[in-house]
């Protein structure tokens, strides 16, 4: 691949899970949203009781039109393109892969999502999660990415991850689609942790966003804006009468405006530093000739 290429198009795989790896349900509703939005069809759904533990990841009572009760069992399920396609750049296909995370059998599933991937062809995936973190409601959501395949480094600019810890079945599928040679990518929103247990709207529209520039496609943004201008609202009002939460809040604004300052001198900074550098070269330049 041309290192100037970008490694995302095609057929691009999204993969978010209910779970450990999605504070405030940002990354699955993302992914959800999208999938809405882009008329995407279900081409398989994965719900075998081996990979799930219905004592934590309970099935859900349904209603039908006719009010007959049936069963919703947790399930992993591949939505891919439909015949009529939503999607704006002519040079994508986007599929995504949402549900819970399972429980039980990670190999098993690891192994035949992949070979779910190779049957469509994808040729590039996008994990998508999200985490809590001490950060502001009150301040746009942090974005963060990191990849481990060296040509998606080198063209957005981006690190690998190290970290070293206990894993989800995100980072699972993720080394497997990685040792499968498909050039993989980490993107994870920041969630207020004193929320981070209630739907976040503003963390999935940022994520949103962040696909469409990414990808360089667009989607209609009117019913995430709304929610997310509702959302941050109701969190005003649940801090309100909490005077320690209010005093704790500004802190975390403080802290996040003086980082945002520090990194923009240090930007200021690269940019007087290359300009020097170019009117240093321009300089030597006239005196060789």
């Amino acid at each position: 691949m041309n290192e100037n290429q970008n490694p995302f198009s095609g057929r691009v795989l999204v993969v978010a899970l209910e779970g450990w790896t999605d504070a405030g349900a940002s990354a699955s509703s993302a992914a959800s949203y999208l999938r809405e939005r882009l008329q995407c069809e279900q081409l398989i759904a994965i719900d075998d009781q081996d990979f799930f533990d219905y004592s934590r990841q309970r099935p859900l009572i349904v209603l039908d039109e006719h009010g007959e009760r049936d069963f919703a069992w947790p399930s992993i399920e591949l939505w891919g393109p439909s015949n009529q396609p939503g999607i704006s750049n002519s040079n994508l296909s986007l599929y995504f892969l949402i549900g819970q995370e399972p429980a039980l059998q990670w190999q098993y599933l690891r192994d035949e999502i992949l070979e779910l991937v190779e049957d469509r062809e994808i040729t590039s995936v996008i994990m998508l999660g999200s985490l809590a973190s001490e950060t502001p409601h009150t301040r746009p959501i942090r974005i963060y990415k990191n990849s481990q395949t060296a040509s998606v480094r080198n063209f957005y600019g981006i690190e690998r991850s190290n970290y070293d810890g206990r894993a989800g079945f995100l980072s699972v599928l993720g080394h497997a689609f990685e040792k499968a040679g498909l050039p993989t990518i980490s993107i994870w929103a920041q969630v207020p942790h004193y929320v981070a247990s209630m739907p976040s709207p503003k963390a999935t529209l940022a994520l949103v966003n962040d696909l469409e520039i990414m990808l360089s496609f667009n989607v209609d943004h009117k019913p995430l804006l709304d929610s997310a201008f509702e959302w941050e609202r109701s969190v005003d009002d649940f801090v309100e009468g909490d005077e320690d939460l209010q005093n704790y809040i500004t802190g975390l604004e403080k802290a996040r405006d003086e980082s945002e300052a520090e990194e923009l001198n240090t930007d200021q900074l690269a940019l007087e530093f290359e300009k020097f550098l170019r009117q240093n070269e321009g300089e030597n330049g006239a005196n060789e000739s």
